[in-house]
């Protein structure tokens, strides 16, 4: 019995496992949520957890405006945050914690968190308490601050990765148009103008006749290349495995052609980096959309496979080859797919298959 009853006590006596604060949970999914969602709901779910967990009265943050100078304001801090944001001269470093001066004469408590942002620009976050916070509540703020910072920062990361991504897309599409569509559109303006010459002319008739089916079939290829263009613009993984997308990009390009494809792909599952598999979508495509436009193949081989250290890429086919006087740029999306390739630091070759004819794309990438 006195056992029984003495390991009953030990057992009340051992420490019970304390659950981790909602704020930290919170804080672990706040990088996905702010992709996901957009916007400041994230940040306002925060920050009253934030405060529960300081014993605060409330918690608010001053993020630097993106369009401008001037500070934007989230959370409950209405009544207090504008007279700190006015003592610029006076906010806190990165890391560091301090109440503001201007809120102390006025009998208030309220701690200023700095917290890095982007760019050398900081922000802030802000606890107001109704009494001095204590040693214990100065460090657990730190805590949430080195916490809350990291996200802020690699957020900020991601946010100007995908600006760099998008202004090189830009810039890829906009030659892309002036290379193809905007050099077939002055062809049409061109050959329209002679056609309503030649329309005038009785005699001329049998050779308007060619003309105008000359024009319907740039219009039909300059048709089918700005859908293309539409459709490699809005182009993404879509949450797809590099082999799904590959999948269905052969079918779409054999449902639109002639051609027998077939895809041998060998390299393993998540074997490339993220920011790469984009990118190796794109160049397949745009190698097999010159195929479909210009090669008259029959046969396109797709293969990717695993190197030591990498991988490669290859697509084939047996058309007709490339021309001899072929341009460095400007044609065939070539300067394209070397763009594409030298953003992942890849190699890409492009040249005639062999004797037999035919355009062999070959794309090789090492790991740094």
């Amino acid at each position: 019995m006195i056992q029984l009853l003495l390991r009953t006590l030990l057992v009340e006596r051992q420490p019970q496992p304390v659950a981790s604060p909602a704020y930290r949970q919170t804080l672990l999914e706040l990088p996905l949520r702010l992709l996901q969602q957009g916007g400041d709901g994230p940040f306002l779910e925060l920050l009253p957890q934030l405060a529960q967990a300081l014993r605060a009265d409330r918690a608010g943050l001053l993020l630097p405006c993106s369009t401008g100078p001037g500070w934007r304001m989230l959370g409950a801090m209405v009544a207090d945050a504008p007279g700190c944001a006015e003592h610029a001269g006076e906010l806190p470093a990165a890391g560091e914690v301090q109440l503001c001066r201007d809120c102390l004469e006025r009998g208030r408590f309220q701690a200023l968190c700095g917290l890095h942002q982007e760019e050398g620009r900081s922000a802030l976050l802000l606890v107001s308490f109704a009494s001095r916070p204590g040693i214990g509540q100065r460090n657990q703020l730190r805590d949430i601050a080195r916490r809350l910072a990291e996200v802020l920062q690699a957020f900020a990361e991601d946010r100007r990765l995908r600006r760099r991504e998008l202004s090189a897309e830009r810039g890829v599409l906009a030659r892309e148009l002036h290379d193809s569509v905007a050099q077939q559109l002055g062809y049409l303006q061109i050959r329209s103008a002679r056609l309503q010459s030649l329309l005038d002319d009785p005699a001329q008739r049998e050779q308007a006749s060619s003309m105008l089916d000359d024009l319907r079939d740039t219009l039909r290829s300059l048709h089918r290349q700005v859908r293309e263009l539409i459709s490699s613009a809005r182009l993404t993984m879509d949450g797809r495995t590099l082999r799904q997308a590959l999948e269905a990009s052969v079918e779409e390009f054999s449902r639109s052609s002639r051609c027998v494809f077939s895809l041998d792909n060998r390299l393993p599952g998540n074997d490339l980096p993220a920011e790469s598999e984009l990118q190796v979508l794109q160049i397949v495509r745009e190698a097999l959309a010159n195929v479909v436009r210009h090669s008259h193949a029959r046969q396109v081989h797709i293969r990717l496979w695993p190197t030591c250290g990498g991988f490669e890429v290859e697509v084939r086919d047996d058309g007709v080859g490339l021309p001899e006087d072929l341009p460095g740029s400007g044609h065939f999306g070539l300067s394209i797919m070397r763009e594409r390739a030298a953003a992942i630091a890849a190699e890409l070759s492009i040249a005639r298959s062999g004797e037999q004819g035919g355009t062999r794309v070959h794309l090789r990438w090492r790991r740094p």
